[in-house]
């Protein structure tokens, strides 16, 4: 909810949500925004269990991001998916929907950022954890920018939330 009430979807065409599991937050924004389409793109298992749930308008389409994703989508978006992995196995999916999108697509990362200094922030803790069990981590601005131009973006700005994520959006170079 806090990312719906901060990022402003609308004149997104097709959103593809990259990982999106039983597809609460495609539905969720297809709800809010009744002329977007969605893809829902996970593993072939969990998209045979999201099927039945999904808004009409979305495709459930199989497959595994570290191979390709699916064509088409105005904007990729992944929630708390790329702080799974590391900067190589991130990059491998970013470069992925970097070449799935075209000229005009737009990223949508919806992570923590770490902020600068030492003050308590929970994405801290869940960086410790990030490193200890997936072997990914959390990033701050200058890792996800330099993380973006890799893949071939440029971060063009973070949204911040009411809770301690962020929407990071980067359009393709």
């Amino acid at each position: 909810a806090a990312m719906l009430d901060a990022y402003d979807f609308s004149g997104i065409g097709t959103l593809v949500d990259i990982g999106g599991g039983n597809g609460t937050l495609i539905n969720a924004l297809l709800e809010r925004y009744p002329t977007m389409k969605g893809i829902l793109f996970d593993a072939a298992h969990v998209i045979g269990r999201a099927k039945e749930k999904l808004n009409p308008r979305c495709a459930p389409v199989a497959g595994n991001f570290f191979e390709k994703v699916p064509p088409g989508g105005d904007a990729y978006l992944m929630r708390h998916i790329i702080h799974d992995w590391d900067d190589e196995r991130s990059l491998t999916i970013l470069k992925h929907c970097r070449k799935a999108m075209g000229s005009k697509g737009k990223l949508l990362l919806v992570e923590s950022v770490i902020p600068a200094g030492n003050e308590p922030f929970f994405g801290k803790w869940l960086d410790v954890t990030m490193l200890v069990m997936p072997g990914g981590q959390e990033r701050t601005e200058a890792e996800y920018r330099t993380l973006y131009e890799s893949a071939g973006f440029r971060l063009t700005r973070i949204v911040p939330t009411c809770t301690e994520i962020s929407v990071i959006e980067g359009a393709p170079v």
